[in-house]
């Protein structure tokens, strides 16, 4: 089993096609998925369960990605690794989700084979965290 195998991951994006397209390929991957197509059930979810990363969109009709991310990290502090999907591409948006405590900022549509490989780094980040 590889390492990845043991992420708990929550998705959380409103497009629920290019959700479920990526949960698909991550899945056949062996990862451990959990879905939400909104912030309020992201939040929800997240309270409720154990994650080890979420990938967040940016924008969605309840919550902003970066409202959500704030939530998530005035309830769990650091001991998650987040990364931040848009649609757009502005240095500003990116800057604030960093601020507010995102581990990775992406673009979408992004390639699965990179959003794996950013899943694999953040995941090795939030180990080495809960290890020191």
């Amino acid at each position: 089993m590889s390492a990845l195998e043991s992420c708990r991951l929550l998705f959380i994006d409103d497009e629920e096609e290019f959700l479920n397209t990526l949960v698909k390929f991550l899945r056949r991957r062996k990862l451990n998925v959990a879905t939400a197509t909104s912030g309020a059930a992201g939040l929800d979810w997240f309270g409720k369960n154990e994650v080890d990363i979420v990938v967040l969109d940016i924008k969605m009709p309840d919550l902003t990605g970066i409202e959500v991310l704030r939530a998530m990290r005035a309830t769990k502090g650091s001991d998650f690794g987040v990364i931040i999907l848009s649609g757009h591409a502005h240095t500003d948006i990116a800057l604030e989700a960093m601020r507010a405590g995102a581990d990775d900022f992406l673009l979408k549509p992004c390639a699965v084979d990179e959003l794996l490989e950013r899943i694999d780094i953040a995941f090795d980040r939030v180990l080495e965290r809960r290890d020191v």
